[in-house]
């Protein structure tokens, strides 16, 4: 008998999405391990309370370097980067890994995964199935950005050629693993968008209960039959993924969205706000408030996202003999210090998104003026120019030689 296990990752606070998908999955599937890797400062007093949920700290997977790694990503690229380890480090164990994001939840057995990965080594599945260009969020202009694949779901079989996929990925995700769309990266999702062509045995599933999420609902309508949900009322719905998710207000989809209107689409408000409540019974907001371990250095002083990336652009030719570069007295601080690159209130950095542009509409108006008046001094040849080396530029990461003056 084959023995298959799923994993999710997720920090502390994300945990109460992690419980909501346990529960979920192991309805469905109560003779497959369930793993939760914990992306955070180990803490050996921590406990889930649930045996059947065996977790394990990223720390003791078999990352090299670990907290130099821990320091160049922020927290969603590193939950993101260390998912290739740890389903590989599962596939050592079991027949086939099935990799999915915490905020999912589970509504039917994944029978068209087990299908998928009895003839294929990796299966994936697309944002879409059908093109959509309509000027609304998510898009393919949107896709081309972040990858032709959603990561919040993967499955591998144990093969030679599925190590060798995970062990590809997971090196590009630990170095080149950024959140930077400007630089054609977007953490571990755009890389596997290269992966067909290296990984013959890849099958790309278009099951439409597989994945629902905001990024495909222009395609996808969910009805309630006989006490199961169904897709576009022909196949069971499998999963969906709750990216993006505000549990006060499900009615609006996702924050990461402006195709669909709040209210607008009553399907998908029945089961979000059913979500939304078990994320609640799961004591979500608790959780929400646990602070990210690696956002702060031993001495509890925030690490600002700035410092990550220049952290990061100069780790092999400045720190490259840091062990901990968290240490409160060591020389990342102290580089920190002297480049300003601390901030007074240590309050951690919001992560906007488009919707927050409208706030800041004054500060956009000031910053035009000033571009048109760069373009009337320079003309616009060079004016084009200046953009185009902007936009390599706005990657901190290739910023360092303002710090060449500086030991």
């Amino acid at each position: 008998m084959q023995k298959n296990a799923v994993v999710t990752i997720c920090s502390i606070n994300y945990l109460a999405k992690a419980l909501v998908l346990h529960e979920s999955f192991s309805r469905h599937h109560p003779d497959h391990a369930f793993y939760v890797v914990i992306v955070d400062r180990k803490n050996d007093d921590f406990v889930i309370g649930r045996p059947e949920m065996k977790m394990i700290w990223a720390e003791d997977l078999p990352i090299l370097n670990f907290h130099q790694a821990a320091f160049s990503f922020d927290v969603i690229e590193f939950n993101t980067n260390v998912k290739p380890t740890a389903m590989k480090v599962l596939l050592e164990k079991y027949d086939s890994v099935i990799y999915l994001d915490p905020d999912i939840e589970v509504f039917a057995p994944l029978t068209p995964v087990f299908d998928g990965l009895k003839n294929a080594s990796i299966v994936l599945t697309p944002h879409s199935n059908t093109p959509i260009l309509d000027g609304c969020k998510p898009d393919d202009l949107e896709f081309l950005k972040f990858g032709t694949f959603n990561l919040g779901f993967a499955a591998v079989s144990k093969c030679d050629e599925a190590f060798a996929f995970l062990d590809w990925w997971s090196a590009r995700c630990l170095e080149h693993g950024f959140y930077e769309p400007q630089a054609g990266l977007a953490v571990d999702q755009k890389w596997v968008s290269l992966a067909p062509s290296y990984f013959p045995n890849l099958k790309i599933l278009h099951h439409e209960g597989l994945n629902l999420a905001f990024w495909n609902l222009h395609e996808r309508y969910l009805s309630l039959e006989d006490s199961q949900w169904l897709v576009n009322g022909k196949v069971p719905l499998c999963f969906i993924h709750f990216s993006s998710f505000n549990t006060s207000k499900p009615e609006t989809i996702a924050q990461k969205q402006n195709r669909f209107a709040a209210g607008s689409r009553p399907d998908f408000e029945l089961v979000a706000k059913a979500y939304a409540a078990k994320l609640i019974a799961a004591e979500s907001d608790k959780y929400s408030k646990q602070k990210y371990g690696f956002d702060y250095f031993d001495d509890g002083t925030y690490i600002t996202p700035a410092l990550r990336r220049f952290y990061a652009a100069l780790r092999q030719e400045r720190f490259s003999d840091v062990v901990n570069p968290f240490e409160k007295n060591g020389p990342v601080k102290d580089f920190a210090k002297r480049n300003g690159l601390l901030v007074n209130s240590n309050i951690p950095a919001k992560r906007h998104n488009f919707h927050d542009v409208k706030f800041y509409g004054l500060q956009i108006k000031i910053i035009f003026k000033m571009l048109r008046f760069v373009l009337y001094v320079i003309g616009p040849e060079r004016y084009f120019n200046l953009m185009r080396y902007l936009a390599h530029v706005s990657s901190l990461r290739n910023q360092t030689d303002i710090f060449k003056s500086k030991k």
